[in-house]
């Protein structure tokens, strides 16, 4: 899959582009219901998305996000989209509903068909709905093809209903509806070192500011380093007990791990359950003991 973080930078094939459109923060099974209507009609599969959140750009509540730019292009990709153009927002925003589609659906794109959520929004100021997307992508010979709601367990699939379950610890219910495990990705990073101390030595990832966070606790999660997927037992959190960090950290001990340091190594936490909360106890020892507790109750639903 290619990347583009400008329209112009795309060249549209002489056969045309079928486009999905949408901001697709999370890419979670309602997101996919789209893009795989992309990817299934005819013309080049491109999903025409933003490099930084509309509501950010028009100075409004931004909430957290799900994935970042990189996690969404890795998702993206993985549908089988050819091109994922990250457009500036700020050049697009106040674009009239016509103008959009004229100029940049079918001038700059040359799509065929177009698909997008039944709760699609366009145009200066949002002004534009599916209903108008239709009708002005009608005059211009473009088919348009709007996906209704995904539901999972009788739950409409929403960025906003993931943010919820993670918000409250139900991380399996939110893997449900994203169609993957919640993860935090990235380096290494040096910790104080009282795990190892105590037994149970761990590796540390810093949660980017802007993120969701997920419910303060214990998670039985997959840790993925050095290319191999290990069971792991995670605490998102601030760890009040041996001296409160000032962000959230993603804190793993990685079972049956028996490589080498990883600090400074590129790994991968998905969280598949919620074990308990996050609490403050009376000393290491007492902490060190509900570890011990954390970790066979993992082992044992295995």
């Amino acid at each position: 899959m290619k990347i583009h973080y400008d329209i112009d930078g795309f060249t549209a094939p002489q056969g045309g582009s079928s486009v999905a459109l949408g901001y697709f923060d999370g890419v979670h099974m309602g997101h996919r219901a789209v893009i795989e209507s992309c990817v299934s009609q005819a013309g080049c599969p491109v999903v025409l998305t933003f490099a930084q959140s509309p509501a950010a750009a028009l100075g409004r509540d931004v909430p957290p996000a799900l994935t970042d730019n990189a996690r969404k292009a890795e998702l993206i990709g993985d549908i089988g989209v050819s091109d994922l153009i990250f457009a500036d927002f700020a050049g697009i925003r106040d674009m009239s509903a016509e103008a959009f589609v004229k100029d940049i659906l079918r001038g700059r794109l040359r799509a065929k068909t177009v698909c997008c959520g039944y709760n699609y929004r366009f145009g200066r100021s949002g002004s534009g709905d599916t209903a108008l997307l239709a009708e002005l992508c009608a005059r211009e010979g473009i088919g348009v093809n709007v996906v209704e709601p995904v539901y999972v367990d009788g739950a409409a699939v929403s960025s906003t209903a993931i943010r919820e379950m993670l918000g409250s610890g139900d991380v399996s219910s939110a893997n449900r509806l994203l169609g993957y495990r919640y993860s935090v990705r990235g380096a290494v990073g040096s910790g104080n070192h009282l795990g190892r101390a105590m037994g149970f030595p761990t590796v540390n990832l810093p949660i980017a500011e802007g993120l969701c966070v997920p419910a303060f606790g214990v998670y039985a999660s997959y840790v993925t380093a050095g290319g191999r997927e290990y069971i792991g037992a995670t605490n998102i959190g601030v760890h009040p007990t041996v001296g409160a960090a000032q962000t959230p950290l993603c804190e793993s001990f990685i079972l049956d791990y028996e490589g080498g340091g990883l600090y400074g190594d590129e790994i991968v936490c998905e969280l598949e359950r919620f074990i308990r909360p996050e609490k403050r106890f009376g000393s290491a020892e007492e902490l060190s003991e509900q570890v011990k507790k954390d970790i066979a109750e993992i082992r044992s639903r295995k």
